[in-house]
């Protein structure tokens, strides 16, 4: 009985512990769980923060590439006077590159391959080379080189970039049929106001481009071409704007004198929130006044307006009608008068099909109607437009 009590003893010496053994061993197997847990975080953040890396790199490798981009523009039409009433042909080729150059600029040039209808040869010109600012005080913003100058609404626009075939007869007229160029400098400033209104101020100074315009030639002396043009954009709606500017032009031309443009334009669109894919309208109307010096002692006032509509009627079907009358600086008593109904469809951003009926009216020679197919396809990155 002695030794049963004795081994009884033992054994439960012994077992007691067991019980210590066994938590310190739970204890041991979930600090190395919580270990592995730990270890397959960390792996995890490191693969995000080395795709994240490696993520980064690939853009700022690709954002160190320009932009590049062309647009083709063909055109098919028929004009009623003339020998030789129908045409077809590829109007122009532009060859666009955009890039950053650091965080503190921006580099763009526009290479355009344009027919001569006379020739027929396609010749090459550099239409834009700007550098432009991007991280100037004070809301203001420089642009250096060659560019279209602000002034209204449509001349600031590449052909491809307008909704109807052809640009309208007052700039056509006032300056050349795709507008007018100029080389120097651009500074806009986004003024502040108590009306909390959009509101931009433009003023550039340099010399027309290398092709003269009705109105502005590069000239001999050191007379500059000045521009300039006040924007002024208001939200009427959730599902409206309204945009009037004034624009005012002035330098040498080529009688040896100076002219001057004055200019208005007012622009009012329409895009509700919730069917804005399948419906818009816009209503655009610009006007100008022409002051040429052609003598010492006289000048010619001239005067043009276009106004047009274009109405959204499916996702993407458009109508639309201009209408313009447009003298010529520097000539007396001589206009344009023309008519246009315009039908657009526009599969995507990269593809374009206009049709156009023009009727021109003249009074210094024949009238004569005219039709336009045009198809704009552009590849590349596609620039957004301005609105």
């Amino acid at each position: 009985m002695l030794l049963y009590k004795f081994v009884l003893r033992v054994l439960c010496c012994l077992a007691l512990p067991f019980p210590l053994f066994a938590q310190q061993d739970s204890l041991a197997t979930s600090d190395s769980l919580l270990i592995k847990q730990l270890e397959q975080e960390m792996l995890k953040q490191t693969e995000t923060t080395q795709t994240l890396s490696s993520q980064t790199q690939s853009r700022s490798g690709i954002s160190t590439n320009p932009d590049m981009s062309v647009i083709g523009d063909f055109r098919t039409a028929y004009t009623g006077i003339g020998k030789r009433k129908i045409e077809t042909y590829l109007n122009e080729v532009e060859f666009q590159i955009v890039s950053v150059v650091d965080p503190y600029a921006r580099a763009e040039f526009l290479f355009s391959f344009g027919k001569d209808l006379t020739t027929g040869d396609h010749e090459i010109e550099l239409e834009v080379g700007t550098l432009t600012s991007l991280s100037l005080p004070y809301q203001l913003q420089v642009t250096l080189g060659k560019f279209k100058p602000v002034f209204g609404k449509v001349n600031t626009l590449h052909p491809h970039y307008f909704d109807f075939v052809e640009f309208p007869q007052t700039i056509n007229n006032f300056f050349d049929a795709e507008g007018m160029f100029m080389e120097g400098i651009s500074a806009s400033w986004l003024v502040s106001n108590p009306f909390d209104f959009y509101q931009e101020l433009v003023l550039e100074i340099g010399r027309a481009g290398s092709q003269p315009n009705a109105s502005f030639v590069q000239g001999g002396n050191d007379n500059l071409l000045y521009s300039s043009h006040l924007k002024n954009f208001f939200d009427l709606s959730d599902n409206s704007t309204f945009e009037f500017g004034i624009s005012g032009m002035t330098g040498p031309n080529a009688f040896g004198f100076i002219s001057a443009i004055g200019g208005i334009d007012v622009t009012y669109k329409w895009k509700p929130i919730q069917f804005n894919t399948y419906h818009s309208f816009i209503w655009q109307t610009e006007a100008m006044i022409s002051n040429v010096r052609d003598t010492i002692n006289s000048n010619i006032q001239s005067y043009g307006f276009y106004s047009l509509m274009e109405y959204q009627i499916e996702k993407r079907l458009f109508l639309g009608s201009k209408f313009d009358y447009a003298e010529f600086p520097g000539i007396n008593n001589q206009y344009d008068k023309v008519t246009s109904l315009l039908l657009r469809l526009q599969p995507t951003e990269f593809q374009i099909l206009a049709l156009e009926l023009r009727n021109i009216q003249r009074n210094y020679a024949s009238d004569y109607n005219q039709i336009l197919l045009r198809f704009i396809f552009g590849i590349g990155t596609h620039g957004a437009h301005t609105y």
